[in-house]
């Protein structure tokens, strides 16, 4: 269980609050963020180019950022990412608050943000294995998720309540204290001793991290499969606040509701694995991706809002199965002191695509309405997952 798991290793512990205290927050953030948006604009284009300022930042950053993972304290590098977010995002609040919030500060900020969490989050990736044992890295990655799915149902709800009494300027507010409060708890944890790699030179450690992934075949035949699936994924935040104000006619109440019920969907796929037991990772990464397009299609044929959030819910749960199982999976195929450049470059390989797919499905939604975008998403998941149950190296798995 997730207590005995925090009992046994108290450093991973305090790694887990600083998670959950600021992915709440994020939540919150996120929210407001893709509301603000869509109110200025009416436009799902519009949201899509903010979630490319999310995401394409992260990804052109994502190698410098493995290589510096691996060559100083991990620790020391989400403490100071951290801190960084809060400054931006305490920024936007007080610009939100005088009312003197623009589109462009709403980008420049959110770029920012994004560089600092491509710091961040390989750094994150490559110390989990180093608070725990072996054996219990999957359910440790599923605790990790956990709270995001955790924070995934209560931040939507509690953001839109936000919005709706008090505003977007105490979204981002909360947002900035919550990084701050994931910087104390990461400054608490014992970092574990890594074999730091050498100085030898930006190009160099690209060169011997992409060797190191050739030495693992499995994960260059899963990186074309994961693209696919993350491009037409980029459907899911793009049409979820059109479906909320322009669907289902619900509004802020209403987007928080269907964040929540993907949230919910996280959450169960989280708990699922956390929960221990031996699965194998070929059939959980084939589930999880199955259950995300039937998702896909439930949402794309869904009349009423309830039915739209159970298909979000089975979208975050095969999500949720998909990201653990292969996270683990990687994070087992690779040494220590290649890890965190190894996991930012696939991070930004499987990714690469995600800015101009948040363009293209605003572009559909906006052309053909949600629903097809996402009966495109579903069937092409399938399609991939299909692809996948056909690999020789995953049935090795």
């Amino acid at each position: 269980m997730v207590t005995a798991l925090f009992r046994a290793y108290p450093d991973f512990f305090r790694f887990w609050l600083s998670q959950a205290i600021s992915q709440v927050g994020d939540r919150v953030h996120s929210l407001a963020l893709i509301w603000l948006v869509y109110h200025w604009s009416g436009s799902a284009l519009a949201v899509g180019m903010i979630l490319i300022a999310t995401s394409l930042p992260g990804i052109l950053i994502s190698p410098l950022a493995g290589v510096l993972c691996d060559r100083f304290s991990r620790r020391r590098i989400m403490i100071i990412a951290d801190l960084a977010r809060s400054v931006v995002v305490g920024w936007l609040a007080w610009q939100a608050h005088t009312g003197h919030l623009g589109y462009t500060g709403l980008i420049a900020a959110t770029v920012a943000i994004a560089l600092a969490s491509a710091f961040f989050n390989p750094a994150a990736l490559a110390m989990i294995p180093g608070l725990v044992r072996r054996e219990a890295l999957t359910r440790a990655n599923a605790a990790s998720q956990l709270v995001a799915g955790l924070s995934a149902v209560v931040g939507p709800l509690f953001g839109s309540a936000l919005i709706a009494l008090i505003g977007v300027s105490l979204a981002f507010a909360l947002n900035a204290a919550s990084f701050l409060g994931s910087a104390l708890f990461i400054a608490l944890v014992h970092e574990p001793e890594t074999a730091r790699t050498a100085g030898t030179g930006f190009l160099d450690e690209l060169r011997a991290g992409r060797e190191a992934m050739r030495r693992a075949p499995l994960i260059g035949a899963l990186m074309g499969p994961v693209v696919v699936v993350n491009f037409f994924f980029a459907a899911i935040p793009v049409v979820t606040p059109v479906l909320a104000e322009s669907v289902y006619r619900s509004g802020a109440a209403g987007l928080g509701i269907l964040m929540s019920c993907f949230g919910g969907g996280l959450f169960a796929g989280s708990l699922l694995l956390s929960l221990g037991g031996q699965r194998r990772e070929r059939t959980m990464a084939l589930a999880g991706f199955a259950l995300m397009g039937c998702g896909f299609l439930g949402i794309a044929l869904s009349p009423w809002l309830a039915a739209a959030g159970a298909g979000l819910l089975c979208v975050g749960c095969g999500l949720s199965v998909v990201n653990i199982t292969l996270i683990t999976l990687f994070q087992k195929l690779l040494d220590d002191a290649t890890r965190g450049k190894i996991m930012a470059l696939i991070s930004a390989l499987a990714l690469s695509l995600q800015p101009i797919a948040y363009g293209v499905m605003g572009l559909i939604t906006d052309v053909l309405a949600p629903s097809g975008a996402l009966l495109a998403g579903g069937a092409v998941i399938l399609l991939v997952t299909l692809r996948m149950a056909a690999l020789k190296t995953l049935k090795e798995v």
